[in-house]
């Protein structure tokens, strides 16, 4: 039986059928609880729990056992993503040690998938950095990638509080979490230190943007936008804490 509403999909009296009303309300919850967790109170860290985080930052390609990887390469510039996640890592590195993170490793060299889980033992957080790439100049926007079997709520958390922060501070459009079966987030999961570890993909931005009229200075942004997202995320960790 269907329920008469009006829809973009098609004209007034249009009859969506039952599973129209599910996946909708489906849709209505995600967004509840995604507005839920950013708008949490956060309870800021002292410099003691602090000093105990231990963050990881993966710089995504670069050199492998098979050779170099350039990772994607914008055709106007011939920027590589390789030299912007390293760019990107660098800065978020130098905020949150700015910030009293004294312990953030970059792992930017052994990064090929048998490495994942040892780069990220005893992490708090394990962020692969990376940028995102199209064949139209004008794709842009920010976006998270976690898990699509393996994640949890935590991943999801922390992937929101980066693609907020990226939007936010680099402004442009926030695409929102996504999720796919990765296997750099898989192996990153299947070795996790404590059940709130939070793991996600990072793409700040497209590469490929016409707007982008300077790689290196959107990345060292990036940089910082993906230290506050953790920092903000660590914060709400602890606001959960009885």
């Amino acid at each position: 039986m269907g329920v008469m509403m009006s829809s973009p999909k098609g004209p007034r009296g249009y009859v969506a059928t039952l599973d129209d009303v599910i996946v909708s309300l489906d849709k209505i919850r995600g967004h509840l609880h995604n507005i839920k967790v950013l708008q949490t109170s956060e309870k800021p860290q002292n410099n003691e729990e602090k000093s105990h985080k231990i963050i990881t930052l993966e710089v995504g390609h670069g050199p492998h056992p098979d050779g170099f990887e350039p990772g994607a390469v914008d055709p106007r510039t011939g920027k590589e993503e390789w030299k912007l996640n390293q760019i990107c890592a660098a800065s978020c590195k130098k905020y949150l040690q700015k910030e009293g993170y004294e312990d953030v490793e970059v792992t930017d060299e052994n990064n090929y998938l048998g490495s994942i889980g040892r780069n990220n033992q005893k992490s708090d957080i394990f962020i692969s950095i990376h940028h995102n790439a199209f064949n139209l100049d004008k794709a842009q926007g920010a976006e998270t990638i976690i898990h699509e079997v393996v994640s949890n709520q935590w991943d999801h958390a922390l992937a929101e509080y980066c693609s907020k922060s990226f939007s936010e501070d680099l402004g442009i459009t926030n695409r929102g979490v996504k999720r796919m079966s990765l296997s750099v987030l898989e192996g990153a999961i299947s070795d996790r230190y404590t059940p709130k570890q939070g793991v996600c993909l990072i793409e700040p931005y497209f590469i490929t943007g016409r707007d982008v009229d300077d790689h290196e200075e959107w990345s060292r942004k990036a940089g910082t936008a993906l230290g506050k997202a953790i920092i903000s995320y660590l914060n709400y960790i602890k606001s959960l804490e009885k």
